[in-house]
């Protein structure tokens, strides 16, 4: 919950753009699986890439819902122009 800075394509270099506080210890950076559930991925949704590829890949990726919600605004869109249904 709450608001995240911007994940980039090159957050495996050293991941300083987002950095997790912990007690005690130096901050850590988020896992793959963070960067997914940051980017709107379930957590069913299977990683089978190294770390470096998973973190290029989410750094690049859109959040599905917006490209869900984008996609279904376009085919009404569409379909009013022509009537494809």
């Amino acid at each position: 919950e709450g608001t995240s800075r911007t994940l980039s394509a090159r957050y495996y270099k050293d991941g300083s753009e987002i950095l997790i506080p912990q007690k005690g210890k130096n901050p850590r950076r988020l896992t793959p699986r963070e960067c997914a559930r940051l980017m709107g991925f379930p957590d069913s949704f299977k990683i089978p890439v190294s770390d470096t590829q998973a973190y290029r890949q989410f750094g690049n990726a859109v959040v599905p819902s917006i490209v869900e919600y984008i996609a279904k605004a376009m085919v009404k869109m569409l379909d009013k122009e022509y009537k494809l249904w």
